[in-house]
């Protein structure tokens, strides 16, 4: 049976920070975080189309998109054997620790719960998205979370208040797997307090947000791709109160003081020559 699309937009994520505990039983790594949702979004669309899942994306069609996978895991589970296609209109820049396949895949889910009228309640959507991927929970919910184990464990914080943010990219991403590998021959092992990100998250002081920004990821990928210090300099040198390095790289981003200042840094950083820079903000 052909349906119509039902379209959503799958916002990306910035880690505000991370700090990595050690290594667990199952290879992965355990990680501490404050996760949060950013403006900046992918539109994702599906329909009941064929006999087979088929996911269209550009350079990142076919099965091993994790939005693919996702469909794949949701169809099996609900018993389901009719064919979807996914259509990804990507925004969100890869290699860039901005989740972009993990959000793409949270919308697909999303997605497929409502084209079938709700046959999983949140909780079983929830545990379908840990298993797909570490960040893929967080996508489906959203807003400002604790995240630990491997990012899938999530627990509410306040809301961060409105941040005006500018992203930059450098040219090279970072493959996550290979960040890891970097920090695990040398990183240093940092601790995040709960506490703290609560007190000035409730604080709605944009200031003591900027002071708390971590991440034990930053040295290794800065080894893989060295301008992110650069970049994260040139963000700090325009006046923002904050800057830092998202997840396992490479994208950064500083926290403007406003939206005006965040529009005229990225007009400098534009005509500087740095070729993918973004105006947005927390949600």
């Amino acid at each position: 049976m052909e349906g119509s699309f039902l379209t959503t937009f799958a916002n990306a994520k910035i880690n505000l920070a991370l700090a990595i505990q050690g290594i667990r039983e199952d290879g992965y790594h355990e990680l501490q975080s404050v996760m949060q949702s950013i403006v900046l979004h992918d539109i994702v669309r599906v329909r009941r189309h064929g006999e087979t899942v088929v996911c269209r994306c550009g350079a990142l069609s076919g099965p091993r998109n994790l939005a693919y996978m996702a469909a794949v895991e949701f169809l099996e589970l609900c018993g389901q054997s009719e064919g979807i296609e996914i259509e990804i209109e990507k925004h969100i820049p890869i290699q860039a620790g901005l989740a972009g396949g993990s959000t793409d895949a949270a919308a697909t889910l999303r997605l497929l719960n409502q084209l079938y009228e709700e046959p999983l309640s949140k909780k079983e959507l929830l545990a379908l998205a840990s298993r797909c991927g570490a960040d893929v929970a967080f996508c489906l919910q959203g807003g400002t979370m604790w995240a630990t184990g491997r990012g899938e464990r999530l627990e509410q914080l306040p809301s961060v208040p409105k941040l005006n943010l500018v992203l930059i990219k450098p040219i090279d991403g970072v493959n996550t797997r290979e960040a890891y590998r970097q920090f695990d021959l040398g990183g240093q092992r940092g601790l995040l307090r709960k506490m703290d990100w609560e007190k000035a998250l409730s604080g709605n002081s944009v200031q003591q947000i900027a002071e708390l920004l971590y991440n034990d990821l930053e040295p290794a990928s800065i080894q893989l791709v060295p301008n992110i210090l650069e970049y994260k300099q040139s963000l700090l040198d325009s006046g923002c109160y904050g800057a830092l390095m998202s997840g396992s790289g490479s994208s950064v981003f500083g926290i403007a003081q406003g939206e005006q200042h965040a529009m005229q840094i990225a007009e400098k950083l534009r005509k500087k020559g740095f070729k993918y820079v973004w105006v947005t903000n927390t949600i």
